[in-house]
């Protein structure tokens, strides 16, 4: 979020136990529809295939919030 102050658009990358903190954080922000990207937890344990596994399904939610700015 703090880049966004900087004036690059970004997207919060978080796993699913951790959205209703992102979305508060957000909310408190001043900016309650801050584009999350969600993937599965856990991430720390994770081989590199499976951590490949989790971007390739963030990716395409990065896209959508980066492209639809509205």
């Amino acid at each position: 979020m703090e880049t966004e102050l900087l004036g690059t658009p970004s997207v919060v990358l978080t796993t699913r136990p951790f959205v209703s903190q992102a979305r508060a954080m957000s909310r408190m922000r001043g900016n309650p529809d801050y584009g999350l990207a969600i993937i599965d937890h856990p991430i720390v344990i994770l081989t590199h295939a499976e951590l490949l596994e989790r971007a390739h399904v963030a990716a395409p939610q990065v896209i959508e919030h980066l492209v639809d700015r509205s």
